[in-house]
């Protein structure tokens, strides 16, 4: 039966006043974790900034000038480590004597509202006592439409409507690789004239553009945004497939989610060339009180769309009943990919609507709700009909927010963000009402909150770019063995914390890592030498640095994320790029060309003579391997042993500065070039005479330049 629910009028939504004035004005708004805006003074170094606060408190800030916003008026961006205190911060670098101005980086918000004539009817979309679904303010990041890498999200609405509608016809889905009313499949989709959609019991397209239930359950989902004209759907630029579902039974609810399981196959097998990017459809009909167990044909089918990608949004009952006691379907399967929805109204409570604890998943508006009607028409309508495809929709603008991330998973892992997307939806909702308790989730869908939950994870979607890669420090290796000493490990000196950020080095795209005492515990082979920085840099611009992380070292060169075992990933889509290694007192070296980088595991050794590196001499040779030069104890991009700025005094100073016989132990130090936990000047093993030696052994005032661009 239809999940229809009959309106008992408009919902007027007062006008609510807002006073402007000094004495409205609030508390400081919402601002980008991690970041301060500054304006130096005449003539200021940021640098400056970075080195006199490294550390606030004790804590070390990351603090970093990473974009200079604006050189004619000096204002800088600084970044530091957003789980530090953002107003303590701001306050130390107002403080300084390089800054004139210092401020919060503000989110600034786009202020986007359709102007539609009836928006203002909607009480979903905005509400003045807040119980709508914020998509005005998820609006201000998309829209909708197409995904960030430019496909063309579809939405199936599992029901006939009127494409003629002025506000639905600019949002109809077109099969433009089909010649309408010539006999043939000409796309070879097993569906001959398929140009608009499908009618599974008719086998064409003639009869799928009439039922208000349907048109007012498409205008939900997509009536055409800011086109002056009635109202707006959850997404304003989605395509909508009209899939007629004729007689209800079950044989032809599986033919009915055939049809866009086929596109969306295709879509999926050809990279995008054929078929269509479904991602959702939209289902308002169902069986009052039904044991899913009895169905599992029909249960099992959302599984299998799930895997090609497609989240469904189902209808419940229109019954104040517990799903979870009398059954239902579809809303009663079991599977992840069916989503159940439940109504609420403009006071956020659901009255007329079936609930479930463990069935039923979210609530959506879908009391006395304007949409699209036939003929041309608008109507004011009540049902779990109507905030089903209002999820839909939502879960369409979700695919189009601005995340490639979320782009290319949809093309290369299709089930996987399905998953994100689910988990977006119900990351968002809101606690409310008496949904809490009657819902999976506990919640009503909010799609601002899902949106935004999609933007701040949008990293994690990427296909990882991870690398297994070979190193070998100077200082501490050994050639007798092939290992390095693991000297600082079994001292206790190596840091749980990695020591770049609180040095000033850079470290991009990456908060602060840390290790666990167990990691360090290891022996052997595997056991951690040091920290290391590794690094992608931009293929054409080798000089810019796109990604770094930091990582271990373990003792044959194998190059370790922070859990002591696993090769190091990168957020960004597989590419061509420059891979660097850096270490803290050592020269680091960089790839000659930009090796392609894919979504799996790629090996790089930069121990073997084979692996060419950026620039002359970058490595130095020792018997059949490739070492970094060790010796740059000031931290800079040069080896120096005499005159000013030189690597040699720093370690002379470290000991006391006048007994050049004296050692310090025990100790965490760049000037520690040889690796060994002691700071040495004079005698066997010390850290003076590796700097003499990689300038040349004989020409004190030589220097070594560090080969990265």
């Amino acid at each position: 039966m239809m999940r229809t629910w009959i309106g008992a009028g408009l919902m007027a939504i007062a006008a609510s006043a807002f006073a402007q004035g000094p004495s409205r004005i609030g508390d400081e708004t919402e601002h980008v974790p991690g970041h301060v805006l500054v304006r130096l003074a005449p003539e200021a170094d940021p640098r400056d900034l970075e080195r006199d606060l490294a550390f606030i408190d004790g804590r070390p800030t990351g603090l970093t000038a990473s974009w200079e916003v604006s050189p004619p008026a000096r204002i800088w961006l600084l970044r530091h480590d957003p789980a530090l205190d953002a107003a303590l911060v701001l306050e130390r670098i107002r403080r300084h004597a390089s800054v004139e101005v210092a401020q919060f980086d503000h989110v600034v918000h786009e202020r986007i509202t359709p102007n539609d004539t009836q928006f203002g009817q909607q009480w979903h979309h905005v509400d003045p006592q807040d119980n709508d679904i914020d998509t005005d303010l998820a609006w201000n990041t998309t829209t909708g439409g197409n995904t960030a890498l430019g496909d063309t999200i579809v939405v199936c609405v599992v029901e006939g409507f009127d494409r003629s509608h002025s506000d639905l016809n600019g949002n109809a889905w077109v099969n433009r690789a089909e010649i309408d009313g010539n006999g043939v499949d000409d796309d070879a989709n097993g569906y001959i004239d398929d140009v608009f959609g499908w009618n599974p019991s008719a086998g064409n397209d003639n009869t799928l553009f009439s039922g208000g239930h349907g048109t007012s359950c498409a205008g939900m989902v997509g009536a055409r945004g800011n086109n002056a004209n009635g109202v707006v759907g959850a997404n304003w630029a989605v395509k909508m497939i009209p899939v007629r579902i004729g007689s209800l039974t079950e044989s032809n609810v599986i033919a009915s989610y055939t049809y866009p399981l086929v596109l969306r196959q295709r879509w999926n097998q050809t990279n995008g060339a054929q078929g269509a990017f479904v991602v959702a459809t939209s289902s308002s009909w169902g069986i009052d009180n039904a044991n899913p167990n009895n169905y599992p044909l029909w249960c099992g089918f959302y599984d299998t769309m799930g895997q090609a990608g497609i989240l469904n949004c189902g209808a419940t009952a229109n019954n104040n009943v517990n799903v979870d006691v009398v059954g239902d379907m579809p809303t009663a399967c079991s599977s992840p990919y069916m989503i159940s929805v439940t109504a609420t109204d403009a006071n956020d409570q659901r009255t007329f609507s079936g609930y479930g604890l463990t069935t039923i998943d979210v609530g959506a508006p879908g009391a006395s709700v304007r949409t699209t009607s036939s003929s041309n028409g608008y109507t004011t309508t009540s049902g779990t009909s109507f905030a089903t495809p209002l999820t839909a929709g939502v879960i369409a603008l979700m695919y189009s927010a601005p995340c490639t991330g979320v782009a290319q998973l949809a093309r290369t892992d299709p089930q996987g963000a399905a998953d994100a997307m689910r988990t977006a939806l119900f990351a968002g909702v809101e606690q409310v009402g008496n949904l809490p308790g009657q819902t999976v989730t506990g919640g009503r869908i909010n799609a601002n909150n899902s949106v935004q939950y999609v933007m701040t994870n949008c990293a994690t979607y990427s296909p990882a770019i991870t690398l297994d890669a070979k190193v070998l420090l100077e200082g501490a290796y050994v050639e007798a063995s092939g290992l390095m000493r693991d000297d600082l490990r079994t001292q206790g000196l190596l840091p749980l914390v990695e020591p770049y950020t609180a040095a000033g080095i850079p470290v991009v795209g990456n908060t602060t890592a840390t290790t666990t005492a167990p990691v360090l515990a290891v022996t052997g082979a595997n056991a951690i030498v040091d920290w290391v920085l590794l690094e992608l840099r931009d293929a054409t611009v080798p000089s810019t640095v796109l990604r770094s992380r930091t990582a271990l070292v373990q003792r044959d060169g194998d190059i370790v994320a922070v859990d002591g075992t696993s090769p190091v990933s990168f957020d960004v889509s597989p590419g061509t790029y420059h891979v660097a290694v850096r270490h803290r007192n050592h020269l680091g070296v960089m790839t000659a060309t930009a090796p392609s980088l894919g979504a799996g595991v790629t090996a790089l050794d930069l121990t073997a003579a084979a692996t060419p590196t950026w620039g002359t001499d970058a490595r130095k040779s020792l018997g059949t391997v490739q070492l970094l030069w060790a010796g740059n104890a000031l931290r800079d991009d040069r080896l120096k042993y005499a005159g000013s700025a030189n690597d040699r005094d720093p370690v002379l100073t470290a000991i006391g500065g006048t007994v050049p016989t004296a050692t310090l132990n025990g100790q965490y130090r760049p000037e520690d070039v040889n690796l060994d936990g002691v700071v040495k000047y004079a005698g066997g093993a010390n850290d003076r005479d590796p700097i003499l030696v990689n300038i040349g052994g004989t020409v004190p005032t030589a220097t070594r330049q560090e080969q990265l661009p």
